[in-house]
């Protein structure tokens, strides 16, 4: 098999991967999907290629001129790492697009570390080899189950966890402190909605309704009462 064919069969594989790993995402309605990661494999496994031709060409320009000029192959250099260790910070940029923070709540850490892995895949699969293909096939075969379970214990857990729901009105200036306190609490606050804001005292007022969870070791009636007793809690009651 000649070096190109194996080269195209390599980014054929490589869109394969990354369509797969993809695909799973995509069904989950993440943020970056099967068309993302099978970018990103694809791309990744492109540049390992490119890292694998440069070096290749630096060699042979290397034994042309060995007889003829040795200061020219003094001259030529090829780093065999340079544009794989690139990919590697690059994909971290894309990653962090993914991830969403909003208030309390980050989502999208999963999908930016399964592109990063993604990547790797791609590279290996770029670069060639035994080895490196049997890596990839395996990696593949690992994380894939791993992921569809990961989804089927995310609802099973999301089903047995009870979400109740409160009105506070506090200080808005104490937010962060409130949300914080509910998190010591052992409440895994779900949702927030901003209701209204008032001026009360010459101090802003704000009422939110809040959707949350508790452990089973915690009662929602001493968690209530705790909250109610913070001096920039106006009123608090279960909606």
């Amino acid at each position: 098999m000649t070096l190109l064919i194996e080269q195209v069969l390599r980014v054929v594989a490589a869109a394969i991967v990354g369509a797969a790993i993809g695909y799973e995402r995509e069904i989950k309605n993440k943020p970056a999907g099967f068309f993302t990661f099978t970018l990103v494999s694809v791309g990744s496994c492109l540049i390992a290629i490119l890292q694998q031709n440069v070096v290749n060409e630096a060699l042979a320009m290397a034994e042309r001129y060995a007889q003829t000029d040795p200061l020219v192959i003094s001259a030529v250099t090829a780093d065999q790492g340079r544009i794989i260790a690139a990919v590697v910070s690059g994909i971290g940029f894309l990653g962090a697009g993914a991830i969403i923070h909003n208030r309390f709540q980050v989502k999208g850490v999963t999908t930016a570390a399964m592109l990063w892995l993604v990547s790797g895949v791609g590279l290996l699969i770029g670069t060639g080899g035994l080895n490196n293909y049997v890596i990839a096939g395996v990696t593949t075969i690992i994380v894939l189950p791993l992921t569809m379970y990961s989804r089927r214990l995310g609802d099973k857990l999301s089903k047995t966890k009870k979400v109740q729901k409160i009105t506070i009105v506090f200080e808005e200036q104490f937010e962060k402190e409130l949300f914080d306190f509910l998190a010591q609490q052992g409440v895994i606050v779900r949702k927030s909605f901003f209701v209204n804001k008032t001026v009360q005292q010459s101090r802003q007022v704000k009422e939110s309704i809040i959707y949350f969870s508790l452990p089973k070791t915690r009662n929602f009636s001493d968690m209530m009462d705790q909250v109610s007793k913070l001096d920039y809690v106006y009123e608090i009651h279960e909606a």
